[in-house]
């Protein structure tokens, strides 16, 4: 029987990712270990699992560990398909580091006018 690695949920057989968390199935749990979930916080909610990704890679270029969890809202799914948001966690040691360089990302992407494009001119007519 395959499991998620995060939230230990059993899955029958055919199965490969957890629907939950959104991460590959294993066939085993890892050992137990003193995990703590609250070693883990969010620092950062994504609407689609594309921006959550990208938000990833930008953390983890920095040398940050991060993981990416997808929480459905089970009360809607049934009219509103795939509604829910995406976590983005590090550990909590990297909270402060992870903030400010999220901050510091929105505050140069906000510095950007696209309106100031020096892209190529349009043809006249």
């Amino acid at each position: 029987m395959p499991f998620c690695p995060l939230c230990g949920a059993e899955y029958r057989e055919g199965f490969d990712r957890c629907h939950d968390c959104d991460v590959e199935l294993v066939d085993e749990l890892p050992p137990e270990e003193d995990w703590d979930p609250t070693d883990w916080v969010t620092v950062e909610e994504a609407h689609d699992e594309t921006t959550a990704a990208i938000i990833e890679g930008f953390l983890l270029e920095r040398g940050m560990t991060v993981r990416v969890l997808s929480r459905r809202d089970r009360d809607l799914a049934s009219t509103l398909r795939g509604l829910g948001t995406v976590a983005v966690q590090v550990p909590t040691e990297d909270m402060d580091r992870a903030l400010e360089a999220l901050a510091e990302h929105d505050e140069s992407a906000s510095l950007w006018d696209p309106d100031d494009d020096d892209g190529p001119d349009e043809p006249e007519p």
